[in-house]
């Protein structure tokens, strides 16, 4: 066996105990697998029983479930009925989309059209669906009979009874209720409006009879639904006719009321004083046309009259038929006076009447034109009195105008709310004419699209797969509970264990033996055996923890009892003396000494007797082996006040004596969390040899003790793992033990 390289001491005083200061590198992560996987293989057999078990009852389990069946019917969501009538201000239809189909999905689920399925199904009367009507198990009769006196006990009278009763039919029925809602699944087919709605029972042909009275129970309830609304729709209508038609008469009423306290008959009074008022307006147009032209002609007169002008000028003057005459006739009186001045003088009595003549015609024109001016200005104040009487009238007619106006505007508004009134009544009648009968004729928006037919194969549940799910769960189980109980395991396992938590190398792992009485002698009867060759192991290993001499006194320690220490000491003791080596062999284990019993020796001269006051001679306190040649010296008579010997220097001096005359000196020594003696007697020696049973000794008692050990000063050889179970240990790690193994002829001999 290839032992580690001892480097310097690994274990290192601290103020409170003493721990192993050496790294320790953590596995990488395929050896944490591998380990896992060895770990599952080395409890495959509890981890198959486990799956087996759960197998067998996932079996039981599947066999007891019963078994269902599921029947499916389709509804399609959003069908469009034929519209003869156009109702949707009172029955609005919605286009199906995904909103829509999940609420009809949920309104399918309901319970109050869950409850309408099992009343009309009779669904109480099955014990599938109501669990008083099932026979009871021993489990629930159990807990009836348990529960009974309690019940009666908090029972306080009739009223109680009656309202326990109630409260129990209730329960019944929600529970009824619930454990149908249960078997039912609503959910739409892809992308679709067919909603597929599955219903599951133990019985086919009554599974296919919850679906399709689900379904019919739906299309009839959204049917009701809408003729519930059309009728009132119709109610609301009538009652709405109704009162339009009350105020319509009102509106009238109001408006005649009005049209008779003011004097407004239908537009008459607002026509004529329109017509006045255009009449009026044209003609003050034209007076003050003519007005300004009369005065125009009067201000020219004038002005010709105060130019110092004869007037001659002015048209009216002009276009007067007399002036144009009188002009004639002055232009011929002036001609003739013209032509008698000429032949007669200007005395010439002639002359005179001619002049006297221009003078009588001139008279007779100025008095024309003063005439015909005093005319333009009597016509221009006749013109400015029509235009003010005119503009007068003008004015009163507007302020008539206004007024009707006035009044117009209230009776204006009193004819819209009576026109507003009468259209909103001929529509509501509109309304009314094409609601009237529609319920007759209502479908529901949804359509069935197939009917649900009895199952001919069951839906669950899956049986196999309960089965294997309860074995896998078995088997994972098996599996968790392995890989606890090795993590919970703290004892070694392994000798790299031992090497990697203490730092010390591991000498032999020594095979558990079966048999109880002649162990010690086995490596004489069997010198092949695994166990003899761990024993040489052994030796081997403390030869080799020193190159300079081998030790000559080794002490063989443990943690705690039963680690089988003092079995191992003496075969290991007989084994080297069989070779030819002197070697001793002292039981200091005076609590529980068992070399005695080992070597069928007496035990009242001894080791106690070698260091007591009266010591006796070495030969009388060595017992000799015959068997192997060893040599042992037995406790002797040992008492409580003879403990401290053992830590004395009597007994380093009798170390000493024995290293002396013999090649090898084998101690057995108390556990070390027992006797606190063996802390001493460790310091005595060459070597220890701490033993630790595989399988048993917890890690951290092994590393208190090594720690004890160590503060001591004492030289630790190694560990040595005790009791090793062969077949446990191969399932733990590569097999460190000694096969067996013997020559080819020697096996034919046999």
């Amino acid at each position: 066996m290839d032992l580690p390289a001892r480097t310097a001491d690994p274990w290192l005083l601290s103020e409170q105990r003493l721990v192993y200061a050496g790294p320790r590198r953590p596995p990488p992560p395929a050896g944490e697998f591998l380990e896992t996987m060895r770990k599952l293989w080395r409890h495959r057999l509890a981890i198959l029983l486990c799956g087996v078990a759960a197998g067998a009852v996932a079996v039981g389990g599947a066999l007891s479930i019963p078994t269902r069946y599921t029947a499916e019917a389709r509804v399609l969501v959003g069908f469009a009925e034929p519209r003869v009538l156009s109702l949707e201000s009172i029955v609005a239809e919605t286009n199906p989309d995904a909103e829509r189909v999940q609420n009809e999905a949920l309104q399918l689920q309901s319970r109050e059209l869950v409850a309408e399925t099992a009343a009309a199904l009779d669904l109480a009367a099955k014990p599938e669906f109501n669990p008083a009507l099932a026979p009871p198990s021993r489990w629930r009769a159990a807990a009836d009979a348990v529960l009974q006196p309690l019940r009666a006990l908090l029972r306080s009278g009739d009223g109680a009874a009656a309202l326990d009763d109630k409260a129990r039919a209730a329960l019944a029925q929600a529970t009824m209720v619930q454990a149908l809602q249960s078997r039912i699944d609503v959910s739409a087919i892809g992308r679709s409006y067919v909603l597929s709605v599955k219903a599951q029972s133990e019985d086919p042909a009554l599974a296919a009879e919850i679906a399709n009275t689900m379904t019919a129970l739906y299309l009839a309830r959204q049917r009701q639904d809408k003729v519930s609304a059309t009728g009132q729709a119709e109610q609301f209508l009538e009652e709405r006719i109704a009162a339009l038609r009350r105020q319509v008469q009102a509106a009238d009423q109001a408006v005649e009321q009005y049209r008779q306290r003011n004097g407004l008959y239908r537009g008459a009074n607002a026509g004529v004083t329109t017509q006045q008022l255009t009449e009026i307006n044209t003609q003050l147009t034209l007076a003050q046309a003519a007005k300004a032209e009369a005065e125009s002609r009067l201000r020219e007169a004038q002005s010709a009259s105060r130019g110092g002008l004869a007037g001659d000028s002015v048209p009216e003057v002009l276009r007067s038929p007399l002036v144009q005459s009188l002009k004639q006739q002055q232009v011929e009186a002036e001609r003739r006076i013209t032509e008698i001045s000429g032949t007669l003088g200007t005395r010439h009595p002639r002359m005179a009447s001619a002049r006297a003549e221009l003078a009588n015609i001139e008279k007779k024109l100025k008095a024309e034109i003063a005439l015909t001016v005093s005319g333009l200005a009597h016509e221009a104040n006749t013109a400015a009195t029509r235009y003010d009487s005119l503009r007068r009238n003008l004015e009163g007619a507007k302020a008539q105008m206004g007024d009707v106006n006035k009044r117009s505007i209230q009776l204006d508004a009193l004819e819209r709310d009576a026109a507003a009134a009468r259209a909103m009544l001929d529509e509501t009648l509109r309304r009314s004419q094409q609601t009237l009968g529609r319920g007759a004729t209502m479908t529901a928006s949804a359509r069935l699209v197939s009917a649900a037919a009895p199952p001919l194969a069951p839906s669950g549940p899956p049986k196999a797969l309960v089965v294997l799910l309860g074995a896998a769960g078995g088997l994972l189980a098996g599996g968790l509970g392995s890989l606890l109980r090795d993590g919970a395991d703290r004892s070694f396992r392994r000798a790299d264990d031992v090497t990697a938590d203490t730092g010390l190398p591991v000498l032999s792992l020594v095979p558990a033996m079966r048999r109880t009485t002649g162990v010690t002698a086995l490596p004489l009867r069997e010198p092949l055996s695994p166990f003899a060759e761990a024993l040489r192991r052994l030796h081997i290993g403390l030869e080799m923890t020193e190159t300079a001499r081998s030790p000559r006194t080794v002490l063989f320690a443990s943690a705690i009892p039963a680690e089988g220490k003092s079995t191992l000491v003496a075969a290991l003791g007989r084994l080297l003396a069989s070779g030819g080596k002197r070697v001793l062999l002292v039981d200091c284990d005076w609590r529980c000494p068992t070399q005695a019993r080992h070597f069928r020796c007496p035990s009242r001269q001894g080791l106690a007797n070698f260091l007591g006051t009266a010591p006796i001679a070495l030969e009388d306190a060595v017992h000799h082996d015959r068997l192997s040649g060893l040599d042992v010296i037995p406790c002797g008579p040992i008492v409580p006040e003879t403990m401290h010997l053992l830590a004395s220097e009597r007994m380093r001096a009798a170390i000493d004596l024995f290293a002396k005359s013999y090649d090898l000196v084998l101690l057995d020594t108390p556990p070390v969390m027992v006797g606190a003696e063996v802390l001493a007697l460790a310091s005595m020696v060459d070597k220890v040899v701490f033993t630790v049973r595989w399988g048993h000794t917890p890690r951290d008692v092994a590393l208190d003790a090594l720690a004890r050990i160590a503060a001591a000063r004492a030289r630790i050889a190694g560990v040595v793992l005790s009791r090793v179970d062969e077949r446990g240990y191969r399932q733990y790690a590569r097999s460190d033990l000694v096969y067996k193994y013997a020559r080819p002829a020697l096996v034919a001999l046999k």
